[in-house]
């Protein structure tokens, strides 16, 4: 399995725009915006191979699996935008020490709904990859998803400061 040797990989790809220019700026949000689009495309780019190489899926299973899995990995996206808008509002509050009490519940019940909203559309799918594949390919399928994801989440938390408590 070739999922180790790119730790860390796709959270550099995503948060290094955020840091590259300050978000205030118009201009410099558009750059932010675009390079964010193109790591997102990147990445979602080295999944899909990641996913192809660890499934070996038959012809009639990859006919049925990759049109589902489109959709899918389009449905994670709208929710993992919402975690990138929360990350950014995070990181320009830390930014000008502007972090509150409002402001740290607000976040909190935006990353539980967030991580709720995940297991819903995983949920959601479960039952449709179960149609077109079999049982160990969908268990190995949602591993490396979140293999995938786990490593993206390392890489964010090392990258982003804690909460200050005062």
């Amino acid at each position: 399995m070739m999922l180790f040797h790119r730790r860390g990989y796709f959270a550099t790809l995503l948060i290094l725009p955020v840091f590259l220019v300050n978000p205030a700026d118009s201009f410099a949000q558009q750059a932010v915006n675009q390079e964010f689009a193109e790591a997102r495309s990147l990445i979602e780019s080295e999944r899909e191979q990641i996913i192809r190489e660890e499934l070996a899926l038959t012809g009639s299973e990859a006919a049925a699996f990759w049109p589902l899995y489109q959709k899918y990995r389009s449905d994670i996206e709208r929710v993992r935008d919402r975690q990138g808008e929360m990350i950014t509002t995070y990181l320009k509050a830390y930014n000008d020490a502007d972090l509150s009490e409002g402001l740290a519940k607000d976040m909190l019940d935006e990353h539980l709904e967030i991580k709720s909203d995940l297991l819903k559309v995983q949920k959601k799918y479960l039952r449709q990859f179960r149609r077109v594949l079999r049982e160990l390919t969908v268990a190995r399928f949602y591993h490396l998803e979140n293999k995938l994801d786990a490593e993206i989440d390392i890489a964010l938390a090392d990258v982003i400061p804690l909460f200050e408590a005062s």
